[in-house]
C-alpha cells in the first residue's frame, strides 16, 4: 500500500511538472506606478483582461485588467531577436520563417499592448513587401486582425501599415489610383524609408501610364530618401531610372551624335545622358550595393563628364575625400 501511495505521488508529481513545462505563458514587467513594479508570467489575454502568475512556476492564477497597470512590458523571446537579426541583416526569407513561427506561438496575447504575436505579424508582412512578393503580402493583411492593429501603439509602424494601400494599388496595376494616393502622402511628414517607398510607387504609377520623365524624378525620390535602411528599394530605383533613360528618344539620339560634329553638348538629350551616366556611376559606387550594373547601364558610363570619370577611376581614399 505505502508503495502504490509513493508511486501515484511521485506520478502526480511528474504530471504536474510536465503540465508545467508545456504551458504557454510569457515574462513581463508591469509598471503599477512611480517605483512600483511586478514581474509575472502571462498566461492568456483578451480585449480588456489578462490570466497571470507570479512566479515562473506558479499554479494560482490571478487576473488583471489591462487597463490597470501604467504599462505592460512584455519581455522578448529569444526566437523573436534572432528573427529581428535575421531581418536587420537583410536576410528576409530565414527572417520570415522565425517570425511566422513567432506569431503562432505568442498568438494568446495578441490583444497585449505591443505584444510579440502581432509585431511579428507586422514584420512578416515587412519581409514580403522588401521581397517583392505583393499577392503574398497581400493574403497576409488578410490574417492581420483588428486586434493585431489594435494592439501596436509605435506611430511608425502603424503609418507603415497604412502604406500598404499604396503597395496593393501596385500590386493590381492600379496606376491612376497609385499616383494620387502617392501625391497625397508625400505631403506629409514621414521617415526616410517610409517616403523612399511613396517616391518608388509613385514612379511604377508614373512608368506605368508612360509619363517618362516625371517617373525618373520620382525615382529619385527612392534614391535620395533613405539610402541608408532601403537599399532594396534604392537599388530599384536606379535600375528602372536607368531602364527609362535608355527608352527616351533624346537619349538615344544624343549616342548617336556623341563624338561627332553635329553632337550638341547644350541639347535635353546630351544632359539626360550625362543624368544617366552619372547615376551609373553612382549605382556602382554605392547604389547598387554590390550588384553589377546590366550591359545596357554599363554603357552609360562612356559619356561620363571627364571629371566625374577620373573621380570614379581614382583610389578610396581619393573618393572619399572628395565627397
Amino acid at each position: 500500500m505505502k508503495t502504490m501511495f509513493l508511486t501515484t505521488l511521485v506520478a502526480a508529481a511528474f504530471a504536474s511538472s510536465s503540465a508545467l513545462a508545456q504551458r504557454f505563458q510569457q515574462e513581463a514587467m508591469l509598471i503599477l506606478a512611480d517605483n512600483k513594479f511586478e514581474t509575472v508570467w502571462i498566461a492568456d489575454a483578451n480585449k480588456s483582461k489578462f490570466l497571470y502568475y507570479s512566479t515562473v512556476n506558479g499554479v494560482d492564477q490571478n487576473t488583471m485588467l489591462i487597463s490597470k497597470p501604467v504599462s505592460v512590458w512584455l519581455m522578448e523571446p529569444a526566437e523573436y531577436t534572432e528573427a529581428m537579426e535575421l531581418y536587420q541583416g537583410r536576410k528576409y526569407d530565414e527572417a520570415r520563417s522565425k517570425f511566422a513561427s513567432v506569431r503562432e506561438a505568442y498568438i494568446k496575447l495578441r490583444t497585449m499592448p505591443d505584444n510579440h504575436s502581432a509585431l511579428a505579424a507586422f514584420y512578416e508582412m515587412e519581409c514580403l513587401r522588401k521581397l517583392g512578393k505583393l499577392d503574398e503580402l497581400a493574403k497576409a493583411q488578410e490574417l492581420f486582425v483588428p486586434d493585431d492593429r489594435n494592439s501596436m501603439t509605435r506611430k511608425n509602424q502603424l503609418a507603415q501599415l497604412e502604406l500598404y494601400t499604396l503597395w496593393d494599388a501596385a500590386r493590381t496595376k492600379d496606376w491612376a489610383r497609385l499616383e494620387l494616393l502617392c501625391i497625397e502622402k508625400l505631403e506629409t511628414k514621414m521617415p526616410g524609408y517610409q517616403r523612399a517607398q511613396v517616391g518608388y510607387c509613385l514612379g511604377l504609377a508614373l512608368e506605368g501610364q508612360q509619363k517618362l520623365f516625371p517617373a525618373i524624378n520620382a525615382y529619385n525620390i527612392a534614391m535620395t530618401a533613405d539610402t541608408g535602411t532601403s537599399e532594396e528599394l534604392t537599388r530599384k530605383a536606379a535600375e528602372n531610372a536607368l531602364r527609362l533613360y535608355g527608352t527616351d528618344p533624346a537619349v538615344q539620339q544624343a549616342i548617336r551624335l556623341y563624338g561627332t560634329p553635329d553632337e550638341d553638348p547644350e541639347s535635353l538629350g546630351s544632359q539626360r545622358l550625362v543624368e544617366a551616366a552619372s547615376l551609373a556611376a553612382l549605382y556602382e559606387m554605392t547604389l547598387g550595393g554590390g550588384k553589377a550594373l546590366t550591359a545596357e547601364a554599363k554603357d552609360f558610363l562612356k559619356y561620363l563628364p571627364k571629371e566625374t570619370a577620373e573621380l570614379q577611376a581614382a583610389p578610396a581614399e581619393v573618393k572619399e575625400d572628395a565627397k
